[in-house]
């Protein structure tokens, strides 16, 4: 390893995080770890780049600290800057590899592998990975027959699931960003006002951040339909105005050296609805017995079932799950796809997690989304965020 200025951890904490891998690595029976999610790429090495629209990957063998890192020519040097990885351990693929029709980057990852002395090895990939495609995979197992290949996926998200101090601060400071951001759509939301000129203002804070850290691009956009579109999720802007009497839920994320912060509030133009008004009631309600009664040593599931209850006392349940755990993020999402909020998800968490609790609803008649993410500590849980959980009015 060697001493980077451009890191933003230390190398001590790189160490930790590869001997963690390796553990998991050992019980799983994998010699060589070939990883292509670009969230595992950096946590365990600090590769930062929009590069992972075309195949790039990090492979890891156990018990050496020596990853290797092999992507597009190209960005080779974006490697030299964002890492801790000698110069020797960075390789590459030329342009004409491309998005060719008549060969593959992999091609050049199993001339690596070979010429590493890994031929042989039991290679673990991520299958489950976005970023990893069934091409990527029959040419590895074609050009590579004499090694075995198992299933890796999740391994590294798993082992990232309990979050270091700098991490932490890092979300803390991602929240202050996300909690701005929100502060400014309930300030911009007006009847009149244009959905994509509200858009824009929100994009002003979530990348201008504070005065002492600034925002990165988010790995989604702000969520944020309204009228009659607000009672489906996942929907963004348009450039149509607000108009009086209806709800915008806003759901957005901020990015703090790749950590994510997501924060749901709604808005209603004028006095909700009776429904809307009970809807609220049991999102808060919810989220308060979470907060007050979440214990370290408790399953997923049991959290899940403390927001249900309190929730189904007004009327109210969710189909969906309720959270995820939430860290490191690049496109397409914001969620390190292990914890879920959800029954039969028997995770015990500890000291260290960080999740999301999530209980939008979407029905028809009334729609709202009121989120609270937060860190599991010693005696509970603690919200990142200090903003009000209610229905905002804007007149």
């Amino acid at each position: 390893m060697i001493a980077n200025d451009l890191l933003h951890f230390g190398l001590d904490e790189y160490r930790e995080r590869l001997r963690r891998v390796w553990s998991s690595m050992e019980s799983r029976g994998i010699d060589v770890l070939l990883l292509t999610d670009p969230c595992n790429l950096y946590y365990t090495t600090g590769y930062d780049a929009w590069s992972f629209y075309v195949p790039q990957c990090v492979l890891i063998e156990r018990g050496s600290d020596r990853p290797v890192w092999i992507g597009r020519e190209m960005d080779m040097q974006g490697a030299k800057l964002t890492t801790y990885l000698e110069p020797q351990d960075i390789d590459s693929y030329s342009d004409d590899f491309v998005q060719a029709a008549d060969r593959h980057p992999m091609s050049r990852v199993a001339e690596l592998i070979r010429a590493r002395g890994w031929g042989r090895a039991r290679i673990g990939v991520e299958l489950g990975s976005y970023y990893f495609s069934a091409r990527a995979m029959d040419v590895l197992r074609a050009e590579l027959p004499d090694a075995q290949w198992l299933d890796a996926s999740l391994l590294v998200n798993w082992v990232r699931v309990v979050k270091s101090p700098t991490e932490i601060r890092y979300m803390r400071e991602a929240a202050q960003i996300v909690q701005g951001a929100m502060t400014t759509a309930i300030e911009r939301t007006r009847p009149g006002v244009r959905q994509c000129d509200v858009a824009g203002a929100i994009y002003q804070a979530l990348i201008g951040g504070t005065r002492e850290f600034g925002g990165q691009y988010a790995s989604s956009p702000p969520l944020m339909p309204t009228d009659e579109r607000v009672n489906t999720p996942h929907l963004s802007w348009t450039d149509q105005p607000y108009r009086p009497g209806s709800v915008t839920n806003f759901e957005l994320v901020a990015s703090r050296h790749r950590y994510h912060m997501p924060l749901g509030r709604s808005i209603s133009l004028g006095q909700p609805s009776p429904a809307t008004a009970t809807l609220e009631r049991a999102l808060i309600d919810g989220i308060d017995e979470v907060l007050a009664s979440l214990r370290p040593g408790m399953r997923a599931s049991e959290v899940e079932s403390l927001w249900q209850k309190a929730a189904s006392r007004h009327g109210v349940r969710k189909r969906a799950r309720c959270g995820y755990s939430i860290g490191i993020a690049y496109p397409p999402t914001f969620g390190e796809q292990t914890i879920s909020l959800r029954p039969n998800d028997e995770t015990e968490l500890v000291p260290g997690m960080t999740l999301h609790l999530m209980p939008g609803v979407w029905q028809q008649g009334a729609s709202l989304v009121i989120t609270e993410p937060f860190l599991v500590t010693e005696s509970g849980c603690e919200p990142f965020c200090r903003l009000p959980r209610k229905l905002f009015l804007a007149e």
